[in-house]
Protein backbone atom coordinates (compact mmCIF):
# COMPACT_ATOMS: atom_id res chain seq x y z
CA UNK A 1 0.00 0.00 0.00
CA UNK A 2 0.82 3.24 -0.92
CA UNK A 3 0.17 7.06 1.04
CA UNK A 4 2.68 9.61 -0.41
CA UNK A 5 6.32 8.49 -0.54
CA UNK A 6 6.07 5.77 2.02
CA UNK A 7 5.25 2.18 1.36
CA UNK A 8 3.88 -0.03 3.81
CA UNK A 9 4.49 -3.98 3.72
CA UNK A 10 2.76 -6.54 5.53
CA UNK A 11 4.05 -10.02 6.44
CA UNK A 12 1.59 -12.62 7.86
CA UNK A 13 3.10 -14.62 10.30
CA UNK A 14 0.13 -16.50 12.27
CA UNK A 15 0.98 -20.02 10.27
CA UNK A 16 4.75 -19.76 10.94
CA UNK A 17 5.44 -17.97 14.01
CA UNK A 18 4.10 -18.17 17.66
CA UNK A 19 3.55 -14.41 19.29
CA UNK A 20 6.74 -14.41 20.76
CA UNK A 21 8.51 -15.56 17.93
CA UNK A 22 6.88 -12.76 16.19
CA UNK A 23 7.80 -10.08 18.99
CA UNK A 24 11.67 -11.33 19.16
CA UNK A 25 11.76 -11.29 15.06
CA UNK A 26 10.05 -7.76 14.81
CA UNK A 27 13.11 -6.56 17.29
CA UNK A 28 15.52 -8.25 15.45
CA UNK A 29 14.65 -6.49 12.15
CA UNK A 30 14.52 -2.93 13.62
CA UNK A 31 18.20 -3.50 13.24
CA UNK A 32 18.32 -5.22 10.12
CA UNK A 33 17.34 -2.86 7.61
CA UNK A 34 18.47 0.83 6.67
CA UNK A 35 15.41 3.11 4.76
CA UNK A 36 12.13 2.83 6.99
CA UNK A 37 10.98 4.63 9.29
CA UNK A 38 8.76 1.80 10.89
CA UNK A 39 8.88 -1.58 11.84
CA UNK A 40 5.95 -3.22 14.10
CA UNK A 41 3.99 -6.12 15.08
CA UNK A 42 -0.21 -5.74 14.44
CA UNK A 43 -1.68 -7.62 17.24
CA UNK A 44 -4.86 -8.15 15.81
CA UNK A 45 -3.82 -10.45 12.97
CA UNK A 46 -0.01 -10.93 14.44
CA UNK A 47 1.40 -9.46 10.71
CA UNK A 48 4.72 -7.90 10.99
CA UNK A 49 3.82 -4.11 9.37
CA UNK A 50 7.22 -1.87 7.61
CA UNK A 51 6.91 1.74 6.48
CA UNK A 52 9.54 1.35 4.11
CA UNK A 53 10.66 5.66 2.90
CA UNK A 54 10.61 4.54 -0.92
CA UNK A 55 10.45 1.34 -3.13
CA UNK A 56 14.04 1.26 -3.72
CA UNK A 57 14.91 -1.39 -1.47
CA UNK A 58 12.01 -3.31 -1.77
CA UNK A 59 13.52 -6.69 -2.40
CA UNK A 60 16.23 -6.24 0.10
CA UNK A 61 13.16 -5.90 2.80
CA UNK A 62 11.58 -9.12 1.45
CA UNK A 63 14.66 -11.39 1.34
CA UNK A 64 15.48 -10.52 4.81
CA UNK A 65 12.08 -10.54 6.85
CA UNK A 66 11.99 -14.46 5.08
CA UNK A 67 15.21 -14.98 5.89
CA UNK A 68 15.51 -14.13 9.57
CA UNK A 69 11.47 -15.68 9.56
CA UNK A 70 12.92 -19.20 9.27
CA UNK A 71 15.75 -18.83 11.11
CA UNK A 72 13.02 -17.60 14.03
CA UNK A 73 10.91 -20.77 13.71
CA UNK A 74 13.96 -23.07 14.75
CA UNK A 75 14.04 -20.98 18.10
CA UNK A 76 12.47 -21.77 21.01
CA UNK A 77 11.34 -18.59 22.56
CA UNK A 78 10.54 -18.46 26.13
CA UNK A 79 8.47 -16.05 27.97
CA UNK A 80 9.61 -14.34 30.65
CA UNK A 81 8.25 -15.04 34.26
CA UNK A 82 7.14 -12.69 36.26
CA UNK A 83 8.95 -12.08 39.80
CA UNK A 84 7.02 -9.06 41.43
CA UNK A 85 3.51 -7.03 39.85
CA UNK A 86 1.72 -4.18 40.75
CA UNK A 87 -0.16 -2.88 37.70
CA UNK A 88 -3.16 -0.52 36.79
CA UNK A 89 -5.12 -3.47 34.92
CA UNK A 90 -5.01 -5.23 38.67
CA UNK A 91 -8.64 -5.46 39.71
CA UNK A 92 -7.00 -5.15 43.59
CA UNK A 93 -4.67 -1.95 42.31
CA UNK A 94 -6.10 1.59 43.09
CA UNK A 95 -3.80 4.56 42.36
CA UNK A 96 -3.87 7.01 44.97
CA UNK A 97 -2.32 9.64 42.55
CA UNK A 98 -5.39 9.48 40.15
CA UNK A 99 -5.08 11.91 37.06
CA UNK A 100 -3.92 12.21 32.93
CA UNK A 101 -0.92 11.11 32.12
CA UNK A 102 1.45 13.81 31.19
CA UNK A 103 3.44 14.70 28.26
CA UNK A 104 7.07 16.02 29.35
CA UNK A 105 8.20 18.06 26.05
CA UNK A 106 9.46 21.01 27.62
CA UNK A 107 11.63 19.39 30.30
CA UNK A 108 12.66 16.70 28.68
CA UNK A 109 12.89 17.08 24.60
CA UNK A 110 11.04 13.96 22.93
CA UNK A 111 13.79 13.36 20.82
CA UNK A 112 16.51 13.52 23.54
CA UNK A 113 18.45 16.54 22.54
CA UNK A 114 18.25 17.91 25.92
CA UNK A 115 16.71 17.73 29.30
CA UNK A 116 15.83 21.47 30.84
CA UNK A 117 15.36 22.46 34.70
CA UNK A 118 12.70 20.55 36.74
CA UNK A 119 13.96 17.58 34.37
CA UNK A 120 17.70 18.15 35.16
CA UNK A 121 16.32 18.59 39.16
CA UNK A 122 14.92 15.40 39.00
CA UNK A 123 17.71 13.15 37.19
CA UNK A 124 20.06 14.89 39.97
CA UNK A 125 17.46 13.44 42.85
CA UNK A 126 16.75 9.63 41.14
CA UNK A 127 21.08 9.64 41.04
CA UNK A 128 21.07 10.65 44.34
CA UNK A 129 19.16 8.39 46.10
CA UNK A 130 20.86 5.52 43.98
CA UNK A 131 23.74 6.65 45.11
CA UNK A 132 23.24 6.72 48.64
CA UNK A 133 21.66 2.94 48.49
CA UNK A 134 24.81 2.27 46.94
CA UNK A 135 27.18 3.72 49.78
CA UNK A 136 24.52 1.82 52.38
CA UNK A 137 26.46 -1.19 50.67
CA UNK A 138 29.98 0.23 51.02
CA UNK A 139 30.15 0.45 47.81
CA UNK A 140 33.34 2.15 46.19
CA UNK A 141 33.15 4.95 43.86
CA UNK A 142 34.27 5.46 40.31
CA UNK A 143 34.30 7.88 37.14
CA UNK A 144 35.23 6.18 34.09
CA UNK A 145 35.34 7.60 30.38
CA UNK A 146 32.95 7.92 27.71
CA UNK A 147 35.24 5.85 25.58
CA UNK A 148 36.70 2.48 25.86
CA UNK A 149 39.59 0.56 24.69
CA UNK A 150 38.27 -2.34 22.26
CA UNK A 151 40.37 -4.89 23.25
CA UNK A 152 38.51 -4.45 26.37
CA UNK A 153 35.44 -5.36 24.53
CA UNK A 154 36.95 -8.14 22.90
CA UNK A 155 37.40 -9.63 26.12
CA UNK A 156 33.83 -10.05 26.44
CA UNK A 157 32.60 -10.79 22.73
CA UNK A 158 30.55 -7.75 23.02
CA UNK A 159 30.89 -6.34 19.65
CA UNK A 160 30.98 -9.92 17.90
CA UNK A 161 27.84 -10.70 19.63
CA UNK A 162 26.16 -7.57 19.57
CA UNK A 163 27.30 -5.36 16.79
CA UNK A 164 23.79 -4.06 16.04
CA UNK A 165 24.53 -1.72 19.23
CA UNK A 166 28.67 -0.70 19.44
CA UNK A 167 29.02 3.20 18.16
CA UNK A 168 33.11 3.03 16.67
CA UNK A 169 35.25 6.17 17.23
CA UNK A 170 36.88 7.54 13.62
CA UNK A 171 40.13 9.36 14.05
CA UNK A 172 42.16 11.98 11.52
CA UNK A 173 45.97 10.41 11.68
CA UNK A 174 48.26 12.94 12.44
CA UNK A 175 50.10 12.89 9.51
CA UNK A 176 50.49 16.36 7.68
CA UNK A 177 49.48 15.44 4.48
CA UNK A 178 46.63 14.20 5.05
CA UNK A 179 45.54 17.28 7.06
CA UNK A 180 46.52 19.30 4.43
CA UNK A 181 44.09 17.38 2.13
CA UNK A 182 41.60 18.28 4.69
CA UNK A 183 41.71 21.87 4.98
CA UNK A 184 41.98 22.12 1.12
CA UNK A 185 39.15 19.95 -0.11
CA UNK A 186 37.40 19.75 2.87
CA UNK A 187 36.60 16.03 2.64
CA UNK A 188 36.66 14.44 5.58
CA UNK A 189 35.56 10.84 5.49
CA UNK A 190 37.52 9.70 3.09
CA UNK A 191 40.30 10.75 5.43
CA UNK A 192 39.46 8.83 8.76
CA UNK A 193 40.68 5.96 10.10
CA UNK A 194 39.37 3.80 12.72
CA UNK A 195 40.64 4.38 16.51
CA UNK A 196 40.93 1.82 18.85
CA UNK A 197 38.32 2.87 21.13
CA UNK A 198 34.25 2.86 21.28
CA UNK A 199 31.97 5.02 22.90
CA UNK A 200 31.26 2.44 25.98
CA UNK A 201 27.78 0.95 25.41
CA UNK A 202 27.86 0.06 29.58
CA UNK A 203 29.35 1.04 32.29
CA UNK A 204 30.64 -1.99 33.81
CA UNK A 205 32.70 -3.32 31.38
CA UNK A 206 35.42 -0.45 33.08
CA UNK A 207 35.09 -2.21 36.36
CA UNK A 208 36.29 -5.66 34.85
CA UNK A 209 39.12 -3.68 32.96
CA UNK A 210 40.23 -1.90 36.32
CA UNK A 211 40.32 -5.11 38.20
CA UNK A 212 41.97 -7.28 35.50
CA UNK A 213 44.03 -9.89 36.33
CA UNK A 214 43.74 -8.78 40.32
CA UNK A 215 43.28 -12.03 42.80
CA UNK A 216 40.63 -10.81 45.11
CA UNK A 217 40.60 -11.76 49.03
CA UNK A 218 37.09 -10.03 49.74
CA UNK A 219 34.02 -9.06 47.81
CA UNK A 220 33.96 -5.69 46.24
CA UNK A 221 31.20 -3.42 45.04
CA UNK A 222 31.83 -0.78 42.87
CA UNK A 223 29.46 2.02 41.35
CA UNK A 224 29.38 4.64 39.03
CA UNK A 225 27.11 6.69 36.75
CA UNK A 226 28.22 7.24 33.18
CA UNK A 227 27.08 7.91 29.75
CA UNK A 228 26.74 4.99 27.92
CA UNK A 229 25.86 4.93 23.94
CA UNK A 230 24.03 2.28 22.01
CA UNK A 231 23.03 2.82 18.26
CA UNK A 232 19.05 3.01 17.43
CA UNK A 233 18.22 3.28 13.91
CA UNK A 234 16.42 7.06 13.77
CA UNK A 235 12.97 6.32 13.43
CA UNK A 236 12.98 5.15 17.13
CA UNK A 237 14.40 7.76 18.97
CA UNK A 238 12.69 9.87 21.30
CA UNK A 239 11.54 9.85 24.61
CA UNK A 240 12.45 6.68 26.85
CA UNK A 241 14.77 5.23 23.61
CA UNK A 242 18.09 7.40 23.40
CA UNK A 243 21.02 6.51 21.75
CA UNK A 244 23.12 8.69 24.33
CA UNK A 245 21.75 7.62 28.08
CA UNK A 246 22.99 7.99 32.19
CA UNK A 247 23.20 4.74 33.82
CA UNK A 248 23.85 4.25 37.33
CA UNK A 249 25.50 0.97 38.09
CA UNK A 250 26.89 -1.41 40.45
CA UNK A 251 28.76 -4.36 39.75
CA UNK A 252 29.08 -7.25 42.50
CA UNK A 253 32.45 -9.15 42.49
CA UNK A 254 32.73 -12.07 45.04
CA UNK A 255 31.74 -15.46 45.81
CA UNK A 256 28.36 -16.91 44.37
CA UNK A 257 26.53 -16.49 47.57
CA UNK A 258 27.51 -12.97 47.51
CA UNK A 259 26.66 -12.09 44.44
CA UNK A 260 22.78 -13.79 44.92
CA UNK A 261 22.43 -12.07 48.39
CA UNK A 262 23.78 -8.58 47.58
CA UNK A 263 21.18 -8.75 43.84
CA UNK A 264 18.08 -9.94 45.93
CA UNK A 265 18.81 -6.90 48.33
CA UNK A 266 18.75 -4.42 45.52
CA UNK A 267 15.73 -6.41 44.01
CA UNK A 268 13.80 -6.21 47.27
CA UNK A 269 15.24 -2.39 47.70
CA UNK A 270 14.54 -1.24 44.05
CA UNK A 271 10.92 -2.45 44.37
CA UNK A 272 10.28 -0.84 47.64
CA UNK A 273 11.16 1.94 45.92
CA UNK A 274 9.13 1.42 42.98
CA UNK A 275 5.95 1.73 44.72
CA UNK A 276 6.86 4.28 47.08
CA UNK A 277 7.08 6.66 44.08
CA UNK A 278 3.48 5.55 42.89
CA UNK A 279 4.77 3.86 39.93
CA UNK A 280 3.18 0.52 37.98
CA UNK A 281 4.91 -2.50 36.67
CA UNK A 282 6.33 -5.15 36.97
CA UNK A 283 9.83 -7.75 37.97
CA UNK A 284 10.18 -10.37 35.27
CA UNK A 285 12.75 -12.68 33.93
CA UNK A 286 14.72 -11.27 31.26
CA UNK A 287 17.63 -11.78 28.28
CA UNK A 288 20.27 -10.02 26.43
CA UNK A 289 19.21 -8.78 23.16
CA UNK A 290 21.21 -11.07 21.17
CA UNK A 291 20.70 -10.56 17.34
CA UNK A 292 22.00 -13.94 15.88
CA UNK A 293 20.51 -16.83 15.65
CA UNK A 294 23.11 -19.08 16.92
CA UNK A 295 23.35 -17.19 20.07
CA UNK A 296 19.80 -18.45 21.43
CA UNK A 297 21.04 -20.92 23.69
CA UNK A 298 22.54 -17.98 25.66
CA UNK A 299 18.99 -16.24 25.78
CA UNK A 300 17.30 -19.26 26.64
CA UNK A 301 19.86 -20.11 29.64
CA UNK A 302 19.54 -16.49 30.88
CA UNK A 303 16.03 -17.07 31.29
CA UNK A 304 15.73 -20.66 32.68
CA UNK A 305 18.53 -19.98 35.14
CA UNK A 306 17.16 -16.42 36.79
CA UNK A 307 20.57 -14.67 35.50
CA UNK A 308 18.48 -11.40 34.50
CA UNK A 309 15.59 -9.78 36.07
CA UNK A 310 14.08 -6.19 34.31
CA UNK A 311 11.93 -3.87 36.21
CA UNK A 312 9.32 -3.28 33.78
CA UNK A 313 7.62 0.23 34.19
CA UNK A 314 3.92 0.85 33.07
CA UNK A 315 3.12 4.23 31.74
CA UNK A 316 0.26 6.16 29.76
CA UNK A 317 -2.10 3.66 31.92
CA UNK A 318 0.10 0.82 31.10
CA UNK A 319 -0.47 0.92 27.17
CA UNK A 320 3.29 1.57 27.11
CA UNK A 321 5.95 -0.55 28.97
CA UNK A 322 10.04 -0.36 29.19
CA UNK A 323 12.36 -1.45 31.33
CA UNK A 324 14.23 1.17 33.43
CA UNK A 325 16.53 -1.05 35.29
CA UNK A 326 18.11 -4.54 35.77
CA UNK A 327 19.69 -7.08 37.78
CA UNK A 328 21.99 -9.42 36.56
CA UNK A 329 23.78 -12.42 38.12
CA UNK A 330 26.49 -12.99 35.43
CA UNK A 331 28.86 -15.92 36.93
CA UNK A 332 31.68 -16.04 35.86
CA UNK A 333 30.64 -14.81 32.41
CA UNK A 334 33.45 -11.91 32.71
CA UNK A 335 35.40 -12.52 36.04
CA UNK A 336 36.85 -15.23 33.65
CA UNK A 337 38.19 -13.28 30.98
CA UNK A 338 39.38 -10.62 32.84
CA UNK A 339 40.70 -13.15 34.89
CA UNK A 340 39.46 -11.36 38.32
CA UNK A 341 39.80 -14.41 40.57
CA UNK A 342 39.85 -16.13 44.70
CA UNK A 343 42.68 -16.74 46.76
CA UNK A 344 42.47 -20.50 44.86
CA UNK A 345 42.98 -18.78 41.47
CA UNK A 346 39.42 -19.59 40.45
CA UNK A 347 37.26 -16.79 38.89
CA UNK A 348 34.84 -15.26 40.62
CA UNK A 349 31.23 -14.62 40.34
CA UNK A 350 29.75 -11.24 39.79
CA UNK A 351 26.72 -9.45 38.65
CA UNK A 352 25.69 -5.58 38.05
CA UNK A 353 22.05 -3.59 38.68
CA UNK A 354 21.52 -1.48 36.23
CA UNK A 355 19.73 1.66 36.52
CA UNK A 356 18.98 3.73 33.12
CA UNK A 357 18.30 7.32 34.76
CA UNK A 358 16.45 8.84 31.83
CA UNK A 359 14.00 6.23 31.83
CA UNK A 360 12.89 6.67 35.70
CA UNK A 361 12.86 10.58 35.11
CA UNK A 362 10.50 10.53 31.80
CA UNK A 363 8.29 8.06 33.69
CA UNK A 364 8.11 10.60 36.79
CA UNK A 365 7.32 13.09 34.47
CA UNK A 366 4.76 10.91 32.31
CA UNK A 367 2.62 10.30 35.56
CA UNK A 368 3.23 13.53 37.47
CA UNK A 369 3.82 16.49 35.10
CA UNK A 370 6.47 19.01 35.12
CA UNK A 371 4.96 21.34 37.84
CA UNK A 372 6.80 20.21 41.27
CA UNK A 373 4.28 22.16 43.27
CA UNK A 374 1.45 19.74 42.10
CA UNK A 375 3.52 16.33 43.06
CA UNK A 376 2.24 14.46 45.96
CA UNK A 377 4.37 15.80 48.91
CA UNK A 378 5.55 12.58 50.11
CA UNK A 379 6.89 12.10 46.70
CA UNK A 380 8.60 15.60 46.63
CA UNK A 381 10.01 15.06 50.10
CA UNK A 382 11.44 11.78 49.08
CA UNK A 383 13.00 13.84 45.84
CA UNK A 384 14.22 16.44 48.20
CA UNK A 385 12.69 19.28 46.36
CA UNK A 386 9.78 19.76 48.50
Amino acid sequence: MKGGRTLTFRYHTSDKLTNLQAQSLVSKLTYSLEGISACYLDGENQDIVIHANDDSNRSQIEDTVLLLMEQERTIRTLKSRVIRNVSTNDDNYKSPFPGASYHPDWSFASDGSVRRDFAVMLYQSIDGILSNLAMERHAKYRKYPSMIPLKTLDKCGYVTTFPQNIYLVSEIPHQSDILQKIKKTGDVESNLRQSQYALSPAVCFHCYEELAGQTLEHPVILTALGTCYRHEATWRLGNQRLNEFSMREVVLIGTPDFVESERNWWVDCIWKLFGDLGLTGRIETANDPFYFSDDAAKAQHQQMANMKYELVVEVDGGTQTFSIASFNNIREALCKPFRITDAADKPLHSGCIAFGIDRWVFSLLKKYGEDPGKWQPHIAEMMRFS
